[in-house]
């Protein structure tokens, strides 16, 4: 190996990390992780102005389905239903479209 293929390694494994950004820690607002939350008026019912159910996800993990809808804007809510209690969770999260 030449000393310029040594030297150019060196200074790539210097280099490199200055060029690196630590990732957005989950969750924390403002830092592109954390959804909007929107309150439902009664947990026996969702608004019609919520739009179309798009989708339901099963989580085993919790005994609870995530209801997905989407209103004319395109913005998405998902909101928690309890199947044990068999009622929804009093807030939904909110994916906004720009």
């Amino acid at each position: 190996m030449s000393h310029a293929t040594r030297w150019l390694g060196l200074v790539g494994l210097l280099v490199v990390p200055l060029a690196c950004k630590p990732l957005d820690k989950p969750g924390v607002a403002g830092q592109g992780g954390a959804l909007a939350e929107e309150a439902l008026p009664s947990t026996d019912a969702v608004p019609a102005a919520w739009g179309k159910l798009i989708s339901v996800t099963y989580v085993a993990a919790v005994d609870a389905s995530l209801l997905w809808f989407q209103d004319d804007s395109g913005t998405v809510r998902a909101v928690r239903f309890n199947n044990s209690t068999q009622r929804l969770w009093p807030q939904a999260r909110v994916v906004r479209r720009h």
